[in-house]
């Protein structure tokens, strides 16, 4: 019977390390950051951390985590110029910000479907919304409260169910009900790259993460590496939002006009490179 009781309590101890070795088998070190940590407002925290992963790869992360029962999230467009998350985030009032879909940097407006106040915007490109390997999932808002991250529809879908305020399609999906998705075999998943992106725990706690990329100073993460970060911060959903150049997070009041991380559109290592983007998520 001891003999059993033994054998019972390797096993279990075993099993346990196997999981944390999956967990953090693509980012070794994640667990022993240590984040500056700043409560922003009522339901908003951020953890920043500028750190060294799998011991020799730098990082530059920053995490906002929102509960929606205290904070609201929403959608804003701008279907004809480009604008700085910076701006429009502040022309809407907002508290924080990240860049949010894939859009036309030379004519502006969404590659992928986008509905933002409950209008689908520029309905003449439909034509442009097609398919594509990347771009596999979306994120649905409904009245600024309850967000749900999921597998692409038919954009048909999306027209009859009116009841989201906000959706976007975007991808790759990262997690789907806990697990780690499996990953399109291409360059935006297997590369490093900045990121931005964004995980659910649930339908009203949720989290945004920029990863910094381009950079000496931080190499930005492959899709699997975002992936793990969502694990092991709990989310049971989690898709990759536009990043490279686009990555920008912004919090009202903060210096160097809001913007809290390194966007890499200048091709340095600073607060000054954001980039004009379509499309934005905001919390209020």
């Amino acid at each position: 019977m001891m003999r059993n009781s033994y054998k019972i309590h390797f096993l279990v101890a075993l099993s346990l390390l196997v999981c944390t070795d999956l967990i953090f088998g693509q980012v070794k070190g994640f667990e022993n950051i240590k984040w500056e940590r700043e409560k922003i407002a009522a339901g908003l925290i951020l953890e920043s951390a500028h750190t060294m992963l799998n011991d020799t790869i730098p990082q530059n992360i920053n995490i906002l985590k929102v509960n929606l029962k205290r904070r609201k999230i929403s959608l804003i467009h701008n279907p004809v110029i480009n604008v700085p998350v910076s701006m429009q985030a502040g022309n809407a009032s907002a508290i924080a910000a990240v860049n949010a879909g894939f859009f036309n940097i030379k004519t502006g407006g969404s590659v992928t479907y986008l509905r933002a106040a409950g209008i689908i915007l520029d309905p003449d490109t439909a034509v442009k919304w097609v398919r594509n390997a990347n771009m596999n999932g979306a994120v649905q808002i409904r009245r600024s409260e309850r967000l749900f991250i999921g597998r692409r529809m038919q954009n048909s879908w999306y027209d009859m169910h009116d009841e989201f305020e906000d959706i976007l399609v975007t991808g790759p999906l990262l997690i789907e009900h806990g697990k780690k998705s499996v990953l399109p075999a291409t360059s935006l998943a297997s590369n490093r790259h900045p990121r931005t992106a964004i995980g659910a725990r649930n339908k009203r706690r949720i989290v945004l993460i920029t990863v910094d990329g381009r950079a000496i100073e931080s190499a930005g993460m492959t899709l699997d590496e975002l992936a793990d970060v969502f694990l092991i911060l709990k989310c049971r959903e989690a898709v990759n939002l536009d990043g490279g150049g686009s990555t920008t997070m912004w919090i009202k009041g903060k210096p160097f006009n809001g913007v809290v991380n390194m966007p890499s559109d200048n091709r340095k290592f600073d607060h000054e490179g954001e980039r004009p983007v379509a499309n934005v998520l905001i919390i209020k």
